[in-house]
């Protein structure tokens, strides 16, 4: 039996999606050996190296409400709207959210655990703002070879995944080590070839781009998140072509970060997107 590797892309609320997902996995028995995400991605990934099980996760997610990880920076925003309205210099905040709340419930559903006790291989991406390298936070010991990624093994899950959800305008960015971290998915939008370099013998890629780019987005997270989803599709594509060995890509719509009510029926989207290619999987795995 081949070893699977399982990469879970950036997508906000989208990314309940991978919930269903594992959910399919573990009803026919295929447990994945090793994980990574970005973005979205990247708090299922955390979750589930950290040893919840996906019928704990749906449990989690749809006791959700916005005000649990969403806490806009009001003081920032307020002395904003004073030095417009004052003819003032005006300093613009660094993000809309503070992204403490998220950390912090990230925080408990992993149990505190930092990189080093997540119980099967793991790497979480996120973006250094400052250089423009892809970051991993990963429990592995590896090396890549180009000189564009830097190596983290020494933080929290919480953090790792409060770097890798940073969207630019709309997160603070996570300050660590020296770094200005953003959302991974400037670089790495579904990481599947950290996979390959960490030993899988097989990458299953779960792409959480919209089918349906023709809704329109009006609000500043919505044309952030769409301007990144756009920019970096090409780029994420040709990685997906040279590792993924299967791509799915659950029919979910577009959800605004606050949009908690559309959890269910992504959840589904994800369940059915996996079944209808889980015997295909069950064989591929089963053959060198």
């Amino acid at each position: 039996m081949r070893t699977l590797g399982l990469a879970l892309g950036g997508g906000g609320l989208r990314g309940a999606a991978h919930v269903g997902v594992l959910q399919v996995l573990h009803g026919y028995g295929i447990i994945p050996s090793y994980v990574s995400g970005t973005s979205a991605g990247a708090v299922v990934a955390a979750c589930y190296a950290a040893g919840m099980a996906p019928r704990e996760m749906e449990e989690a997610v749809l006791r959700l409400r916005a005000k649990d990880y969403l806490d806009y920076d009001w003081q920032g925003l307020g002395k904003l709207l004073g030095h417009i309205l004052t003819g003032r210099p005006a300093h613009f905040p660094a993000g809309f959210l503070k992204g403490s709340r998220l950390e912090g419930l990230v925080a408990r559903w992993t149990k505190g655990k930092r990189l080093s006790e997540a119980g099967l291989p793991l790497a979480i991406v996120a973006t250094d703002l400052n250089s423009g390298k892809r970051v991993i936070f990963t429990n592995q010991q590896f090396e890549v070879e180009d000189s564009d990624t830097i190596i983290i093994r020494e933080a929290s899950l919480s953090e790792a995944v409060r770097a890798s959800v940073s969207i630019p305008v709309t997160f603070v960015p996570k300050e660590l080590n020296g770094l200005s971290l953003v959302d991974g998915a400037l670089k790495d939008a579904v990481p599947v070839r950290v996979l390959k370099i960490m030993g899988a013998d097989y990458v299953l890629a779960v792409n959480l781009q919209s089918r349906r780019l023709e809704r329109p987005v009006r609000d500043i997270p919505g044309i952030v998140t769409r301007s990144i989803d756009i920019t970096v599709e090409e780029t994420s594509f040709l990685e997906r072509q040279l590792f993924a060995d299967m791509e799915i890509q659950p029919d979910v719509e577009k959800a605004g970060l606050s949009e908690v009510h559309a959890i269910p029926d992504i959840i589904r989207a994800g369940r059915r997107a996996m079944r209808e290619r889980v015997g295909k999987l069950k064989n591929e795995l089963s053959t060198r």
